[in-house]
C-alpha cells in the first residue's frame, strides 16, 4: 500500500495558478471575442509559471520519498502515473476542440499528438483552441529526463541539488546571453518558453525541504517573507511590467517557491481550505478546457445581444466563465478522470493526497 503524505495549500495555488489563467485568456482575442472590452483583473501574470513550480516541486518531493523508502525510483510506474493523469483528458479535449473549430487539418496537429505543443507556440505557428497545450508538452519533456536524474543519483540529495543547480544556471545563461547577443530571436524563444529552469527551482525548493536544508527551513518559510511574496504573487499583474521580460518567468518562480514553502507550516494567509481544495483538485481540467468554453460562451453573448455598461459586461463574463469552467471541469473530473486517477494510485509507491487531483 502507497504510503500517504499531504502538503498543506498546494492545491489553493494550483487554484490560484489556474483561475490566473483562465481569466487572463478570457477577453484574448484569440480565444472569444465578446463584442465588448474587458478589464484585465489585477491577479498572477503568469499562472503557468506557477504551475510548473508547484509541478516541479511534487513530482520531485514524491520521487525523494520513493527513492528513501525503496531504495530506487520506478521509472516504468512514473510514466503509467503520468500517463492516466494527463493523456485521458488531454486527448480527449484536443479530438473535441479542433473538431469543433474546424482547426483538426491543422499540419501542426502532431505536434500536439506528441506532446511537443512548445515548438509551434515558439515558432507562433500554434492552432488556436488548444494552443495553451505549449505548457504540457513542457512539462511532459521534463518528465522525460528528471525521474532519471533523480534515480541514478542513488538517494545522494546534495549531488541531486548541484545537478537542478547547474541544469537550473545553464538555462538560464543561455536565456540570458542569446537575449543579450541576438535579442528575442527564435533560440530565445525556444528557452524563454520551454522554462525547464522554472520546473528546476520547484524542484530544488523540493530538495532543500526534503533535506531541511536550514535556507528552506528558516528563510523561504518564513511567515512575514511568505506573506509578502503571496501578495505580490497575486497582485503581479499590476507591477509585473515594470521588470524586464526576460526577468519577469524567474521572479514569478521565486515568489512561487516561497509561497509553497511558507504553506506548509502555518501560513498567515491559509489557502488550507474546502473551497481551495476544491478548485485545487479540478485545476487541471479548468486548465485544459478553459479554451473552447470562453470561444463557445463568447459567441453565444454576442448573438443575444446584451447591451450593458463595459465594466458591469465584464463583471457578468467573468462570473458567466468562471462558473461554467468550474461546473464543466467537476463534471470532467467527476465521472470521466476519477477512474484513471484510480488506476494511477496503484501504481503509486508514496501518494501525495494532493495527487488524486494532479
Amino acid at each position: 500500500m502507497a504510503n500517504s503524505i499531504h502538503l498543506p495549500g498546494l492545491n489553493g495555488l494550483r487554484a490560484i495558478a489556474a483561475l490566473s489563467v483562465m481569466w487572463g485568456h478570457t477577453f484574448q482575442r484569440e480565444f472569444g471575442d465578446w463584442g465588448v472590452d474587458g478589464f484585465t483583473l489585477p491577479i498572477v501574470a503568469d499562472g503557468v509559471t506557477l504551475f510548473f513550480v508547484i509541478s516541479g516541486f511534487l513530482i520531485t518531493y514524491l520521487l525523494l520519498h520513493e527513492q528513501e523508502r525503496c531504495h530506487t525510483v520506478s521509472i516504468p510506474k512514473f510514466y503509467l502515473r503520468r500517463i492516466l493523469r494527463i493523456w485521458p483528458i488531454y486527448y480527449l479535449y484536443m479530438l473535441v476542440a479542433v473538431v469543433a473549430t474546424g482547426t483538426w487539418h491543422d499540419p501542426n496537429i502532431w505536434y500536439y499528438c506528441l506532446f511537443t505543443a512548445n515548438i509551434p507556440f515558439i515558432l507562433a505557428a500554434g492552432i488556436w483552441p488548444i494552443v495553451h497545450y505549449w505548457s504540457l508538452g513542457v512539462e511532459e519533456q521534463f518528465y522525460l529526463f528528471w525521474p532519471w536524474l533523480v534515480k541514478l543519483t542513488h538517494g545522494k540529495t546534495k549531488r541531486l541539488l548541484t545537478i537542478a543547480v547547474i541544469i537550473c544556471a545553464v538555462w538560464l545563461a543561455s536565456k540570458w546571453g542569446i537575449y543579450l547577443l541576438c535579442g528575442t530571436n527564435t533560440a530565445y524563444r525556444f528557452f524563454a518558453v520551454t522554462r525547464f529552469d522554472c520546473m528546476m527551482i520547484g524542484a530544488i525548493g523540493a530538495i532543500l525541504y526534503f533535506m531541511k536544508n536550514k535556507l528552506f527551513t528558516r528563510i523561504l518559510m518564513n511567515r512575514i517573507l511568505g506573506l509578502v511574496c503571496f501578495l505580490l504573487l497575486l497582485c503581479s499583474q499590476l507591477w509585473i511590467g515594470i521588470i524586464p521580460a526576460t526577468f519577469q518567468p524567474q521572479l514569478i518562480a521565486f515568489l512561487s517557491i516561497v509561497c509553497i514553502a511558507t504553506q506548509l507550516d502555518n501560513p498567515i494567509i491559509n489557502l488550507e481550505n474546502k473551497a481551495c481544495d476544491f478548485v485545487g483538485k479540478i485545476s487541471y481540467g479548468i486548465y485544459v478546457i478553459h479554451p473552447l468554453l470562453i470561444f463557445g460562451l463568447s459567441a453565444l453573448y454576442r448573438n443575444v445581444g446584451i447591451q450593458l455598461p463595459e465594466y458591469l459586461a465584464a463583471t457578468v463574463i467573468y462570473c458567466l466563465i468562471t462558473a461554467a469552467t468550474i461546473f464543466v471541469a467537476w463534471l470532467s473530473y467527476r465521472f470521466f478522470e476519477s477512474p484513471f486517477l484510480r488506476m494511477k494510485n496503484r501504481f503509486a509507491v508514496i501518494q501525495s493526497q494532493n495527487t488524486m487531483k494532479g
